[in-house]
């Protein structure tokens, strides 16, 4: 992003991956990237507690599908928004019988991908405006 500097945390950052900033240090946001391989067909697994919503302030989730052919495609979400989504797409899946007729278990994670997107969703690709905006000054 032009005019704003992306610096990566230490590795194992529990909580972000990329602190950007504009170039005086006056305001940042924090980044959390999760990445989908090029093979990968089930979408992104996300750890259980983004359903919780539980975030500080200014913290954003980029999603990355990884292409086999071209640049990625990236969908940048406000962490509040992305808990949200995933909440009612997990919610949707475990109110659901099995086929069995069985109901079904809570799982540890959750998983969200293109399949479950909605207009909104599909907005967000390669759309940078959410972190330039909290960038800029108020």
């Amino acid at each position: 992003m032009q005019g704003y500097l992306a610096l990566l945390t230490p590795k194992n950052n529990p909580l972000f991956d990329v602190v950007a900033t504009t170039s005086d240090g006056a305001r940042s946001v924090s980044i959390q990237v999760k990445t989908r391989s090029v093979h990968n067909e089930q979408g992104w697994k996300l750890g259980a507690d983004i359903s919780k919503g539980n975030a500080p302030p200014d913290l954003f989730v980029v999603l990355v599908k990884l292409k086999p052919n071209g640049s990625p495609e990236y969908y940048v979400y406000e962490y509040p928004v992305l808990a949200e989504r995933v909440a009612q797409v997990y919610q949707a899946y475990i109110s659901k019988e099995k086929r069995d007729g069985t109901a079904r278990k809570e799982v540890g994670f959750r998983w969200f991908d293109e399949v479950s997107f909605k207009d909104d969703d599909h907005s967000r690709k390669n759309n940078w405006q959410p972190i330039i905006k909290a960038l800029r000054p108020a």
